[in-house]
């Protein structure tokens, strides 16, 4: 058992740092995600729909849209990070696009104006997203994931 545990070297800090921001992402995402089913009232206010006084729709809700996008996403990232720790250059890159993609989509919802509570953690989880990214392509992750010739 203890020759299985000495034949891979110790992950690298960066490496560590990665997992444990990622793992600050996915809180934070809950996090946001939480608030975003308490204030599901106010996120349809601010979004300005229009709704007459003879229409007998049922209102629209955000709360399972968030709901289901949060676990949907949060799964893919922890198995790409499930990947990326078993020293797999692709889950690398695929972590990275992940994460690009994200920022993307989280910045065009900071322009729809949500409520205020929203743009602090928002605002904090673009940071730490850019910061793995950045963390996912220094030369000891690089070195960590690279095939030993």
């Amino acid at each position: 058992m203890t020759e299985a545990l000495t034949l891979h070297a110790p992950r690298p800090v960066v490496v560590i740092r990665v997992v444990q921001l990622v793992w600050a992402m996915v809180v934070l995402a809950a996090a946001i995600t939480v608030l975003a089913v308490v204030l599901d009232d106010e996120i349809l206010r601010s979004t300005a729909s229009v709704v007459s006084a003879d229409d007998t729709r049922v209102p629209p809700s955000f709360t399972p849209v968030v709901i289901v996008l949060d676990v949907v996403v949060t799964s893919l990232v922890l198995v790409l990070l499930a990947f990326f720790r078993g020293g797999h250059n692709w889950a690398r890159h695929c972590l990275a696009a992940t994460l690009v993609l994200l920022a993307v989509a989280t910045a065009a919802m900071l322009r729809t104006g949500p409520p205020v509570a929203f743009v602090p953690p928002v605002v904090v989880w673009l940071g730490l997203d850019a910061l793995v990214v950045v963390l996912l392509y220094r030369p000891g992750t690089t070195a960590y994931v690279t095939p030993v010739a």
